[in-house]
């Protein structure tokens, strides 16, 4: 990718002025201010607004803030190049036949409403209190099936798995496993209240998880990370806990800690009471678990990291035979 190094300002600029683009022999569109041309089709400012508020799940309102206020140019970076990455990944899909329709997507929300129990306005009520609309909800449907449908076009012999390659990673991670184990945390908990009138509050709260979220994977610690979104959200919640056994736990902070090893952090994860980022400091006793009970979850997660390392591949390769015009 080769960015053009511009001010930052650059995109709010681009995003007051509208301008006029033809596509190829179609009549010309008008549209608000192009941020990325990837293989001469537009990203615009709105469009990266929109993916901000759904991948947040706050208001677009406060996502344009959100983007307008931001002083890291990288930041607004990873959002562009997020969207560029979904642009070569459908034009692929396009190239090979393959590419997602409507129906396709109707048929994996309904499925994972009926999983659920849940009517149609009950589905719509639980994804209001993520911060999330239906129609985003599908949106980010539809991206998952385009990197599946991707990968299994062109990775699909790289990300197949075999059960002696599962019982490896077992013993690999097998402190994650381990029964009656207590574990030390530490934690950042943003509690986020789902009725109306806290909305605006929720909204502060999910962007202050962002930003910290950032902010450990680059590399600072829990403190320093919640000392630098306490301005955003001064109810953010540091804590350390003593041993305790990991059946203890609450059931959304044992699925989390059973994915990490002894120093790794987790991904911002919901609860009903609202978001939690967790890091395990170490652990200590139980006895080894059983394999054959985690057999199948450990074959659909290695399958996931060969994915992810199959999906990163094919974006590289997509790349380099693209052009791409950041203009940030």
């Amino acid at each position: 990718m080769r960015p053009v190094q511009r001010l930052a300002g650059a995109i709010i600029a681009a995003a007051v002025a509208a301008l006029l683009l033809s596509a190829g022999a179609a009549f010309p569109r008008v549209i608000d201010g192009v941020v990325a041309l990837v293989n001469g089709e537009p990203v615009t400012f709105s469009e990266v607004r929109e993916s901000v508020a759904e991948g947040m799940g706050i208001p677009v309102g406060d996502a344009d803030a959100l983007l307008r206020e931001e002083a890291d140019s990288r930041a607004v970076l990873r959002w562009i190049e997020a969207l560029v990455d979904s642009v070569l990944v459908r034009k692929e899909l396009e190239k090979q036949g393959q590419q997602i329709a409507e129906t396709e997507i109707d048929k994996a929300v309904e499925s994972v409403r009926k999983a659920n129990g849940m009517s149609e306005a009950q589905f719509s009520e639980l994804l209001g209190k993520e911060g999330i609309t239906l129609p985003a909800y599908r949106r980010r449907v539809r991206w998952q099936m385009e990197r599946g449908a991707i990968v299994r076009a062109r990775k699909y012999k790289e990300v197949m798995v075999t059960e002696s390659e599962v019982r490896d990673y077992f013993r690999e991670s097998g402190e994650r496993f381990l029964v009656g184990a207590k574990v030390r945390l530490e934690t950042l908990f943003f509690p986020i209240a789902s009725s109306p009138a806290a909305a605006l509050d929720a909204a502060q709260a999910r962007i202050a998880v962002q930003q910290a979220s950032e902010a450990i994977r680059e590399g600072r610690t829990f403190d320093e990370a919640e000392g630098s979104v306490r301005g955003t959200f001064p109810k953010v919640q540091l804590l350390t806990t003593d041993f305790v056994t990991t059946e203890d736990l609450l059931p959304e902070l044992q699925r989390e800690v059973r994915r990490l090893r002894a120093g790794e952090s987790s991904a911002p994860f919901s609860t009903e009471s609202g978001v939690y980022l967790l890091r395990v400091l170490e652990r200590q006793g139980g006895t080894p678990g059983d394999f054959s009970a985690v057999k199948g979850a450990l074959t659909e997660e290695l399958t996931d990291r060969r994915s992810e390392k199959a999906y990163s591949d094919i974006l590289s390769e997509l790349k380099r035979s693209a052009s791409i015009d950041v203009r940030l």
